[in-house]
């Protein structure tokens, strides 16, 4: 069964209606151009046979001869360019009926109508004619062209030349025939074209409906090849884009399931079984305290956990406000550095800090980049070795200030650094409480600091450390004051 609705029938049903709609049109100009031609010829040899009957009457009246001899000069005449010829007298009666058409009478309805119209003009004088179409879809143009016969200076009568246009509607027949063929060879043509084309197009849809359907049920590995570079291949590569994009999130949401349901049930599997055995008398009355602060810390993680699952969710759902102002960057840099340095003390770190003395304006949500600083100090204290070195450095570029922060201590491997600041991504996959942490902290650092148009990368080498560098938009120390003035 044959649908109206594909692909194939549109194009199809597009190419058969502009080829028609083309042949009808130049078929119909064509026609109406040799119906022109027709008749402009007729009228010419018609004007011409007018004359000369006109010539050869007055030859006769001035002779005084108008009797048969002149009627059968008439006659040759009339059968010669095969015109039907009548006399009128000069009161427009039709005295002689002269024909060299042999259907004359089947017209001669026609005929009369036409003398009617050209009484008018030729008493006043004028040569006229006009034209009626016969009966029938391939009408025969009827031509009647009426001129007065003057003998010195006055009208004796009038003599009106008819002829039928034949050759014009066979034409016309002829044309009707190739135009009718013509349209059966290019329907031909169109239909394989129509074909081809719509299998060209189809393939490429056929596959991404496939594709599309496996989607839906969650088979995300799903590609399709580029055949094409036009605006189907554009479509192919969006979709293998999207199925890619939409791979990777599925990856991610299995991975963040995997990982919160893991951080989730690990606490709390401990915090169970501390009260549990307290309850039960299994753990003494003189280690609970011990163990409650295992219980403490635990509902402290979880805590942050949390927070942090909650950040996230602002940021991805644009709850997360950003309150832009200008303010001194070293003296927050110098801030941040107090508050860690009882931790960096209990690993006997060594600081290594160059932070400009004078104001550093910066325009950004303070609280948003002390949370990043936190986050980025929590980290490179947490894995920084034993004794090792912390370092802090600030330098400007390009009306940006570029922050770095540095630690020695187990570099992060080459094929896990595109990965740092995805959710829950630690380098030690094991997930075990040597190193403690929600494996948020970095995915919050970079959405904040996107929020901000701002970037964040990490440089990670054998010998050298661990760099993470991030910039802010630079300020004009007078807006500065100005701001704090207000």
């Amino acid at each position: 069964m044959f649908r109206t609705r594909t692909i194939f029938a549109r194009v199809a049903g597009l190419c058969i209606m502009v080829l028609a709609l083309s042949l009808l049109l130049i078929n119909t100009l064509f026609a109406i151009r040799v119906k022109e031609q027709g008749i402009a010829q007729a009228v010419r040899e018609m004007n011409s046979c007018s004359e000369n009957i006109s010539q050869v009457f007055q030859e006769n009246y001035t002779a005084g001869d108008t009797g048969e001899a002149l009627f059968n000069e008439l006659y040759k005449m009339a059968e010669y360019e095969n015109f039907v010829i009548w006399i009128a007298d000069s009161y427009g009666n039709i005295i002689f009926r002269l024909s060299g058409d042999e259907r004359a009478e089947e017209y001669e309805g026609y005929y009369s109508r036409n003398t009617i119209v050209l009484a008018e003009t030729l008493s006043q004088g004028k040569i006229s004619y006009t034209v009626q179409d016969g009966q029938g879809f391939f009408a025969e143009p009827l031509v009647t062209l009426g001129s007065p016969v003057t003998v010195s200076g006055q009208r004796v009568g009038s003599v009106y030349l008819h002829t039928r246009l034949s050759g014009i509607a066979s034409s016309i027949r002829i044309l009707l025939m190739q135009t009718l063929i013509s349209f059966a060879a290019c329907f031909a043509v169109a239909m394989l074209g129509s074909f081809l084309i719509s299998k060209r197009v189809l393939r490429p849809l056929y596959d991404i409906n496939l594709a599309a359907r496996a989607l839906a049920k969650g088979d995300f590995s799903q590609r399709i090849e580029a055949r094409d570079r036009g605006e189907i291949g554009q479509l192919v590569e969006t979709f293998n884009m999207m199925s890619a994009e939409l791979e990777k999130y599925e990856n991610t949401r299995q991975s963040f399931v995997a990982n919160v349901s893991h951080e989730l049930k690990s606490p709390m599997t401990s915090i169970q079984g501390f009260v549990q055995g307290m309850l039960d008398g299994t753990i003494e009355g003189n280690d609970q305290k011990q163990y409650l602060e295992i219980v403490l810390s635990e509902t402290k993680r979880l805590n942050n956990l949390i927070a942090d699952l909650l950040d996230l969710a602002k940021i991805d759902s644009a709850q997360f406000p950003m309150h832009m102002t200008v303010w001194d960057l070293s003296e927050m840099l110098r801030r941040s550095l107090i508050n860690f340095m009882g931790k960096i003390e209990a690993k006997h770190l060594e600081l290594a800090v160059n932070i400009p003395e004078e104001q550093l304006m910066v325009r950004a949500d303070s609280d948003r980049i002390a949370q990043v600083l936190t986050n980025l100090l929590d980290n490179a204290v947490k894995f920084c070795d034993e004794r090792g070195t912390l370092k802090i450095w600030v330098y400007c570029a390009e009306n940006k200030v570029h922050v770095n922060i540095a630690n020695t201590g187990e570099c992060i491997p080459a094929a896990d650094l595109p990965f740092v600041f995805d959710r829950f991504f630690k380098v030690d996959k094991s997930h075990n409480r040597k190193s403690p942490g929600t494996g948020l902290g970095l995915s919050i650092v970079k959405k904040i600091l996107l929020q901000h148009g701002q970037d964040i990368w990490v440089n990670s080498k054998p010998g050298m450390g661990t760099v993470f560098t991030f910039t802010l938009e630079q300020a004009a120390e007078e807006k500065g004051e100005k701001e704090k003035k207000a």
